[in-house]
């Protein structure tokens, strides 16, 4: 028997073999070993023991149950489930031990324990642990990732069955048997007879028969359609192939989504469509939409007929300024002036314009011409506007004034009648898309579709108060405002991570300006969309009394519109970017319509912001310089106050 020696071993038997030789075996082993004697003492261990339970060669001086204790007190999470494994033993010294112990420190061992005969004499006990952290951690993540998927499968929002290649049913979630009115009883069903009660729930049975012949000739590819039920209900199933991990289809997934609100939504816009269509075809008014282009993508008979051309050369035909269109008192019409330039340059409604247009022979019609935006672009810049003329050449004597006036206010109510069957329309699909989200989380192509609906209402919305301007124009009147309340409003348009570069200082004694609102908003609209285009960094917008005595200038290069600024009092809004800038060559061209160095198609947004400045007889200024970032700006006289009593 040998002694203690370095501390490694103790009263190893002389039986089990050369002392080196199983020093060696002990210390190669991967896992940590100790043997115990049953009375208690520690005969072996090696390195990785020590190193799997962080202890030093002084503490396996102690005895076995006081180092249980020990590592059971400062090392264990459960120290009364670890220390009862030695009452075990006593009771069981042959008993063969397998469990896994939890450390302090979120390690996991596992333990191995058995009896060992250390000599003829004496018996003992061996014991093995293995770090099995990464392993018992990995088998936590499949089983938390497999209650996930199952509650997926079961939550999802759809009724999803799926079918093995050779018609065997697999599975199937809670939803597909309430959305199909099935039920357990189906599944265990023949594959034919399956399918012959799924096909007899469509209105049109030989479609779903085809469309099941169709995923079984192809098993590989996705396939998606839209089904009418025989209680009138809408079903879209969509497939999907099921592969195993080496790519091979073993079945089919099916997703069955109950779109019936969505169909029942479409089903009532199409129709409202196909009715104002009809309206608008049969009515006397000339009607047509021009695109940012000047291309006259849509228009009614009326519009031909007015404009002296064949019917067939109306649509896709370029709005032409050489058509000769004169004034009333018989100067050339300019194109700034056109109603649907104006419109398309400035985003603001007209109404009531004359206009001659010449038929040849000397001869004028005379036209009574309004326009309005009828779709706009993401940043509020107008895409389309749409034109109504009528013929104003009787007008021009006195007793068919108010002939045609009346005409012109039914046109105003129908529309408003229509504008507002559509609304409803309108707050039923977007209602429809809110109670789908409600339902529960959406997949990516839930997610999706739901969006594309949200935003056709959204478009539809916008045309549809377009439109109503167009014949009634717009009533807003000028009055006093306030420039920061404004802002506050156009700012509030732009989405919050935007918002929040903005640094808005108001300074104390702002007047108020004479001025409307909405086309206000608007102008502060295009001058901060252009300022977070140029810069990913901060925005500076002062609100201020600009006091004007001589001249007010900016740096060189800069631009004022329509005129230099003249001496006087202000209320001024300054709006700077720490953007690239505009090289000098282009600034001569920022306020001319459709011109942009950024991005094709756009160009209308300072052209558009001059005009509302304009006619709030103010002035926009613009300095930039390449890498010195721009400064915009927007500058309207105060009006001069009233003696009290007056």
């Amino acid at each position: 028997m040998r002694g203690r020696g370095d501390g490694r071993r103790r009263d190893v038997p002389a039986a089990a073999g050369g002392d080196s030789l199983l020093r060696a075996a002990l210390e190669a082993a991967p896992d940590g070993i100790i043997v115990v004697a049953a009375d208690g003492r520690v005969v072996l261990y090696n390195a990785a023991f020590l190193r799997l339970w962080g202890l030093d060669a002084a503490v396996m001086e102690l005895e076995r149950p006081a180092l249980r204790r020990a590592a059971a007190a400062r090392l264990v999470r459960d120290p009364e489930a670890f220390l009862a494994e030695a009452e075990e033993v006593q009771a069981n010294p042959y008993a063969v031990m397998h469990r896994l112990v939890e450390l302090v420190d979120g390690r996991v061992l596992e333990m191995h324990s058995r009896p060992l005969e250390l000599s003829e004499r004496e018996a003992g006990r061996i014991w093995h642990y293995r770090d099995v952290t990464e392993l018992v951690r990995t088998r936590q993540k499949l089983e938390a990732a497999t209650r996930l998927a199952e509650a997926q499968f079961e939550g999802a929002p759809y009724g999803i069955i799926v079918i093995a290649l050779d018609g065997r049913f697999l599975r199937a979630n809670r939803r597909f048997f309430a959305m199909t009115g099935l039920d357990a009883t189906w599944a265990e069903l023949p594959p034919p007879e399956r399918a012959a009660c799924l096909e007899a729930l469509a209105k049109e049975p030989e479609r779903a028969r085809a469309f099941n012949a169709r995923w079984r000739e192809q098993p590989g590819t996705s396939f998606s359609e839209l089904f009418e039920r025989c209680d009138g209900a809408w079903f879209k199933v969509s497939t999907q192939p099921l592969r195993a991990g080496g790519g091979e289809v073993l079945g089919q997934v099916f997703f069955y989504e109950d779109v019936t609100a969505q169909v029942v939504a479409e089903q009532a816009l199409a129709e409202s469509e196909a009715r104002l269509r009809t309206m608008i075809n049969e009515m006397e008014t000339g009607i047509t939409v021009v695109n940012r282009q000047g291309v006259i993508t849509h228009a009614n008979p009326a519009a031909a007929r007015l404009l002296g051309l064949p019917a067939d050369q109306v649509v896709g035909r370029a709005v032409d300024w050489s058509w000769g269109a004169v004034r009333e008192d018989g100067s050339p019409f300019p194109p700034s002036e056109m109603p649907v330039n104006f419109a398309m340059t400035t985003g603001a409604a007209v109404r009531g314009v004359v206009m001659g247009l010449p038929l040849g022979g000397g001869q004028l019609r005379w036209l009574l011409v309004s326009a309005a935006v009828l779709r706009r672009g993401p940043a509020g810049e107008p895409q389309e506007v749409v034109a109504t003329f009528t013929d104003y050449t009787d007008q021009k004597e006195r007793e068919g004034l108010l002939a045609k006036a009346r005409f012109l206010e039914s046109f105003a109510a129908l529309s408003a009648g229509v504008a507002h069957r559509l609304n409803n329309d309108l707050t039923a699909m977007l209602g429809n898309a809110w109670l789908m989200r409600q339902e529960g989380p959406l997949t990516p192509g839930q997610e999706e579709a739901v969006a594309a609906i949200e935003a056709v209402a959204r478009d539809a919305a916008y045309l549809v108060a377009d439109l109503r301007a167009a014949a009634t124009g717009s009533d807003e009147a000028k009055g006093p405002v306030e420039l920061d309340v404004c802002l506050g409003r156009a700012l509030i348009q732009f989405p919050e991570a935007e918002r929040q570069r903005a640094a808005v200082v108001l300074s104390a004694g702002v007047p108020r300006v004479l001025g409307r609102p909405r086309a206000l908003e608007t102008a502060f609209q295009h001058v901060l969309a252009n300022a977070f285009e140029a810069t990913r960094g901060p925005v500076e917008v002062r609100v201020t009394r600009l006091r004007v005595r001589d001249e007010f200038r900016l740096s060189t290069p800069g631009r004022w519109e329509p005129a230099r600024i003249p001496p006087g009092e202000y209320a001024a809004v300054f709006v700077e970017d720490a953007g690239e800038g505009i090289a000098e060559e282009h600034l001569g061209r920022i306020f001319e319509p459709f011109y942009s160095t950024r991005f094709a198609g756009r160009g209308l947004g300072l052209p558009a912001t001059a005009g509302i400045v304009r006619e709030h007889g103010g002035y926009i200024g613009v300095h930039s310089a390449p890498g010195r970032g721009t400064t915009v700006v927007l500058a309207f006289p105060v009006p001069a106050e009233r003696p009290e009593g007056t």
